[in-house]
């Protein structure tokens, strides 16, 4: 490892440990949102999974989301590509399925949030809607 990459870790002790002298002196609440916080913002830095940041959603990549095609695939190709969504609203000429995906900021990110919108028309994609927004 690079004496810079171990710089920064041992930074990281540092801020764990100030952390840790904070705690007792806030009571319950605050102490516990201020870990989760700290935690979430670690996770995100290391590369490890995003679970502990009060996630929302599954996230979906934006490769597969590319491959889908308006009029050749199908609700069933849609399901075997990312899964069921987390809506579907049934309307008079077909359907729409939504997928989201929210990563709340902390201390030491910028949060993200994920949407994609698919409408179907006679059992098959007729629009494909993606977006990505930092929070």
């Amino acid at each position: 490892m690079s004496p810079s990459g171990t710089r920064w870790r041992s930074g990281l002790g540092g801020i764990g440990l100030a952390l840790l002298a904070l705690v007792p002196g806030l009571g319950c609440g605050p102490a516990a949102l201020l870990i989760m916080t700290a935690a979430g913002g670690a996770a995100a830095v290391s590369g490890e999974p995003q679970r502990l940041a009060n996630t929302q959603g599954q996230d979906f990549d934006e490769q597969r989301v590319s491959r889908l095609r308006s009029g050749t695939h199908t609700r069933e190709d849609v399901v075997n590509l990312l899964g069921q969504p987390q809506t579907k609203v049934f309307m008079e000429r077909g359907e729409e399925w939504a997928y989201r995906y929210h990563v709340p900021p902390s201390l030491l990110r910028t949060g993200t949030e994920k949407v994609l919108t698919i409408r179907f028309r006679n059992g098959t994609v007729q629009e494909v809607r993606y977006s990505i927004s930092a929070l």
